[in-house]
């Protein structure tokens, strides 16, 4: 049966569904972030999804009529009177058994790894939005703390599909209560059920193992709690560390290791919920009890999942827009040399150098693959661009219409060109000191290369055609006027005049460009004439007084096309040159 299909029929029960974000292929979201969704299809659409939950087919099956695909989540507590239940792991599977609840008939679905099973909501149940007991997650949607799950055949980040265990459908059976052994365990010694439930301290993940199902969890807990700590955690050396702290706990606490694309995920989440906390006035107290009681407030993307503002302290004005340092955008802060002082490095940064005619230097930074075209995290740069801070900070952003690196141009100058010094490590007056390398110059050391194919020289094609067309010029006359049509014409004095667009015009009657390609050549051209950044121009007023623009070559210049046009092509017409 079809999502919509599905999705129609829990409606039908009165069930409030959630719209949640799709995935496009296994790893990779529909939203923003793409391949870099620490949550990827498991995450709903918009701020305000538990209030615009709903039952409304018509409204539910509009979610799936566009060409990205969208899961379909399910709002728990009482409005949709329904509770979810996960055995995420080996450990919450030994307790369920040591609980003895065995098999119990109530609609039943599998997903990524343990199974979820769904009870009625009752008033019983405690205060809280998600609650985890002996590795067994309950997620309630009490007291107004919005929770949801994600329901069959909704497709998980693996690839798989999520499905109703046979027999065990909304179909077959019905929502059974939540099991009195269950319940207990639920609430606290107090009764009240408002406080968050039994969990060791953040920082005992660094002398005990955790396993898959609470790997995650445990290390976002950690990754907050040591951005809290942290004494402003906008200095890149307080964010240095927290990467640095994090990825040494995963390596020895998580068995097996989380991937450290996940890792640097955590690592950037944590630092945007320290931030967005202390923003909105609310004390760190307030907000790792948000953190213990709602799991899902660290991967919430969208900063509606804040905690609400503590009653002692005034929110503050919330910041105009999100500020990168440059470490959370990949670059590494740390000594090269142990007897020296910190210094920049590429850290996820990467280069290619496109071995074509010019050189092309691809930047590629992870950071921005929600920001560029094609999702790539790549902003082509030339010869000339990659020498300046300047030309990269503005190719960078002209490619992702919001990183702005020289927001403060003179530090960024010194990440990218180098030339600050770094003193000795030391307590005394004398310490020695030695100039960085620039970013620029350490992503050479270890740069990736590309060598064009054939699809890539597309230019010599382009420069085939025009050499076609400028080699029709006609010869030298005794009255020494060019074309009043603007085509290529010899001239006494030696001189190839025509009309740039009129060639172009000639051209496009046999072959068909792209849109672009009459400058991608004409930058290829001059990139072979040192010094030129234009062609020359020149008008001449023909007889009625009309006068008309007209590119004057030289032989240098008609020698450059004869020499791209020369290139090997491929053997037929090859895509679109990229726009330069």
């Amino acid at each position: 049966m079809s999502i919509s299909a599905l999705a129609a029929s829990y409606c039908s029960r009165g069930w409030k569904l959630v719209r949640l974000y799709g995935v496009a292929e296994p790893a990779v979201c529909t939203c923003a972030k793409g391949a870099d969704c620490g949550c990827a299809g498991k995450h709903p659409v918009g701020a305000a999804w538990h209030l615009s939950a709903t039952s409304d087919e018509e409204e539910v099956a509009s979610w799936f009529d566009g060409p990205r695909p969208s899961n379909v989540g399910l709002l728990l507590g009482p409005r949709s009177g329904v509770i979810d239940v996960e055995l995420d792991g080996p450990e919450a599977a030994e307790a369920w058994a040591a609980l003895g609840l065995g098999e119990i008939w109530t609609p039943t679905y599998t997903a990524g790894r343990g199974p979820h099973r769904l009870f009625r909501w009752t008033e019983e149940l405690p205060a809280v939005a998600v609650k985890k007991v002996s590795g067994i997650e309950v997620r309630i949607g009490n007291d107004g703390r919005a929770a949801q799950s994600v329901l069959p055949p909704s497709r998980h980040h693996t690839g798989a599909t999520y499905s109703w265990v046979e027999g065990l459908s909304p179909d077959d059976v019905e929502l059974q209560e939540l099991p009195p052994k269950l319940v207990n365990l639920l609430w606290n010694d107090d009764g009240t059920g408002r406080v968050t439930p039994h969990r060791e301290p953040t920082r005992s993940i660094l002398t005990r193992p955790v396993k898959e199902g609470g790997r995650n969890s445990e290390l976002h807990r950690f990754a907050v709690a040591e951005a809290f700590r942290s004494r402003d955690i906008e200095d890149e050396r307080e964010q240095q560390d927290l990467l640095q702290k994090v990825r040494a706990v995963n390596a020895v606490a998580c068995k097996p290791p989380l991937d450290d694309r996940e890792v640097l995920t955590i690592y950037r989440q944590a630092i945007k919920y320290a931030r967005k906390t202390a923003a909105a006035g609310v004390d760190v107290e307030t907000a790792m009890r948000h953190v213990e009681s709602n799991p899902e407030a660290l991967t919430a993307v969208d900063p509606g999942a804040a905690p609400p503002p503590s009653a002692n302290k005034p929110a503050a004005t919330a910041l105009a827009g999100e500020w990168r340092t440059f470490t959370e955008i990949g670059l590494a802060f740390h000594p090269r040399d142990p007897n020296y002082e910190s210094e920049w490095e590429p850290g996820e940064w990467g280069v290619t150098v496109v071995h074509s005619d010019p050189l092309e230097y691809r930047l590629t930074v992870p950071a921005w693959k929600h920001l560029t075209a094609q999702g790539t995290g790549s902003v082509s740069l030339t010869l000339d661009q990659y020498c300046s801070a300047a030309k990269v900070a503005r190719a960078v952003l002209a490619a992702t219409g919001t990183v702005m690196l020289d927001a403060e141009p003179g530090k960024w100058k010194r990440i990218w060109e180098g030339g600050y010094k770094v003193k000795e490590v030391g307590n005394g007056q004398q310490r020695r000191s030695r100039v960085a390398r620039g970013v620029k110059a350490k992503l050479l050391d270890n740069p990736s290369h590309e060598w064009p194919g054939a699809s890539s020289q597309r230019y010599v094609l382009l420069a085939s055609w025009l050499y076609d067309k400028l080699s029709q010029a006609s010869q030298p006359t005794d009255d020494d006027v060019p074309d009043a049509t603007g085509r290529p014409c010899w001239r006494l004095d030696g001189t190839l005049w025509f009309g740039w667009g009129r060639v172009w015009e000639d051209v496009e009657r046999n072959h068909k460009l792209a849109e672009g390609e009459r400058l991608a050549i004409k930058r290829r051209i001059l990139a072979h004439l040192p010094g030129q950044t234009d062609f020359k121009h020149a008008e001449y007023r023909h007889l009625g007084g009309s006068r008309k623009s007209y590119v004057v070559w030289t032989r240098r210049e008609f020698a450059v096309v004869e020499h791209l046009s020369n290139v090997p092509p491929p053997d037929a017409e090859a895509p679109p040159v990229e726009t330069l």
